[in-house]
């Protein structure tokens, strides 16, 4: 992945949240959690490895709670190198919505807000 300047619109708020997701054009669906989202994308990791470009059906939720969102989103930047987790291969990938219901986003994100403010107090 190449280092350089952050040109970010949105901040970014770091948590876990679940998603579903889909390649588009595949039966097949997988579970992971996020590893931060902002308006723009969300972070999380992949099962297996796909290319940048390649479209993904997502549904991102909080945990036992109603709060959820269906978008879809493009594999914007995948790590090369798998993280070796013992007995399967993870890779790190940054989705970018391509079209999304900003409502239920807003409300996820502020829900992890909260999950950060109460963990810095604790």
């Amino acid at each position: 992945m190449a280092v350089g300047t952050d040109n970010r619109v949105f901040e970014r708020i770091e948590g876990e949240l679940g998603v579903r997701y889909s390649p588009q054009g595949s039966d097949r669906e997988f579970c992971t959690t996020s590893k931060n989202i902002s308006g723009g994308g969300i972070r999380i990791s992949l099962l297996k490895k796909m290319d940048p470009g390649t479209i993904l059906d997502l549904e991102i939720f909080r945990y036992n709670a109603e709060a959820r969102t269906r978008c879809r989103g493009k594999v914007a930047w995948i790590w090369e190198e798998a993280a070796d987790t013992g007995k399967e291969q993870i890779f790190e990938a940054g989705i970018q919505f391509l079209d999304s219901q900003l409502l239920y986003l807003g409300r996820l994100m502020d829900y992890l807000e909260k999950q950060n403010k109460n963990v810095t107090l604790s």
